[in-house]
C-alpha cells in the first residue's frame, strides 16, 4: 500500500476513534481487524512462555531462532537493536517487539497506526492486554479487540 494511502486510511481511523467516547475499555472492529494480524505471533510468544515462563529475549540466539522457527513461513523475526521486527504476508505493516532482560516475564508487541499512535499488546507475568496510544499526549486507553 503506497505511504500516502496508509496514512489516509490511519488518518480516517484516528478521526473515528477520537470521535468515540472513551470507555474504561472499549471493543473497536478496526484495531481488532489490525490486532489479528498478530494473533499467530502472539500464539507463539504465549506458548513460549508457558513452556519458559519467559518472554522470547531478543539478546539470545536461539530463543529468536525458536520464534522463527515456530511463526513460520511467511512471517519474518528480524533483529533491530534492542527490538525485533515482525513482518509477513498476513501484517499490512510491521509490529515492533520488545522484551528487557531485567523483566523475563514482561514483553511488547505493537504496531504504529500513522505518525504517533499505536495498537499495543503487552504481557505482565501471566496476563496480557491491549492498549490504544493515541499519541496526542493523552493516556493510553485499554482495547479489548473483538474476537
Amino acid at each position: 500500500m503506497a505511504l500516502i494511502t496508509r496514512r489516509a486510511v490511519a488518518a480516517v481511523m484516528l478521526g473515528a476513534l477520537a470521535a468515540e467516547p472513551a470507555s474504561a475499555e472499549s471493543t473497536d472492529s478496526r484495531l481488532a481487524t489490525i490486532a489479528g494480524e498478530a494473533r499467530g505471533v502472539i500464539a507463539v510468544i504465549d506458548w513460549f512462555y508457558v513452556r519458559h515462563r519467559a518472554c522470547p529475549q531478543p539478546s539470545r540466539p536461539l530463543e529468536m531462532a525458536e520464534l522463527q522457527r515456530e511463526v513460520g513461513d511467511g512471517t519474518s523475526v528480524e533483529p533491530r537493536g534492542q527490538f525485533v521486527v515482525i513482518g509477513g504476508i498476513a501484517m499490512a505493516a510491521e509490529w515492533l517487539y520488545y522484551t528487557s532482560p531485567n523483566h523475563p516475564d514482561r514483553c511488547t508487541l505493537w504496531r504504529k497506526l500513522g505518525w504517533d499512535p499505536a495498537l499495543i499488546w503487552r504481557r505482565h507475568g501471566g496476563t496480557a492486554n491491549w492498549s490504544f496510544d493515541p499519541g496526542d499526549g493523552t493516556p493510553e486507553r485499554p482495547v479489548k479487540p473483538a474476537p
